[in-house]
């Protein structure tokens, strides 16, 4: 808590937009205006550039870890990012702060269920109650948005950032 107000990490796939930062600005003024502090995982890459990949990548990695820590609560944009699923990285920064403890509050603009989404991009097959993909693998769709371990992981999942960040808010002020 920075002065009362609860500190959100922002998790998502907004830092590969053209203009991160932006959107960042843009989220953080959310935040404050509902009466809480938002931090944007750029926020904490001083020194995470290398000329070696490798070692640029985990210190994003630790840096990005450290952010999720110092926050007291974690806002996950849980859109899906690149196919029919959310973001890879959001996934762990979900379950870190889980892990830790913290509240993890997810947000979607797309409420289809899980196996429609995977079967927008994958040929899948009924298998009695279940549905199969090319490789035969099982598609287990409990009617979630996305896999049953983010979904049910969260503490809440939500419509828009707003809402999600309103309901920290509301979580914290509860206490």
């Amino acid at each position: 808590m920075l002065n009362g107000k609860p500190e959100i990490y922002l998790a998502g796939p907004e830092v590969f937009l053209p203009d991160p930062l932006a959107r960042a600005t843009e989220l953080k003024a959310i935040c404050a205006r509902l009466g809480a502090v938002g931090w944007f995982p750029l926020d904490n890459q001083d020194g995470v550039a290398d000329p070696d990949p490798d070692v640029m990548a985990a210190n994003i990695s630790r840096a990005d870890e450290a952010l999720v820590r110092s926050c007291d609560a974690v806002v996950a944009n849980m859109t899906p990012f690149r196919g029919p699923s959310m973001d890879a990285g959001t996934i762990f920064e979900m379950g870190l702060a889980k892990g830790l403890g913290k509240l993890v509050v997810g947000w979607t603009t797309d409420w289809r269920r899980y196996g429609e989404k995977v079967a927008a991009a994958a040929t899948l097959v009924p298998d009695g109650a279940w549905l199969r993909d090319e490789a035969g693998m099982l598609c287990r769709d409990f009617g979630l948005i996305d896999n049953l371990m983010m979904v049910k992981g969260a503490d809440a999942v939500l419509g828009s950032f707003e809402e999600a960040v309103a309901h920290v808010v509301r979580h914290f002020a509860a206490r």
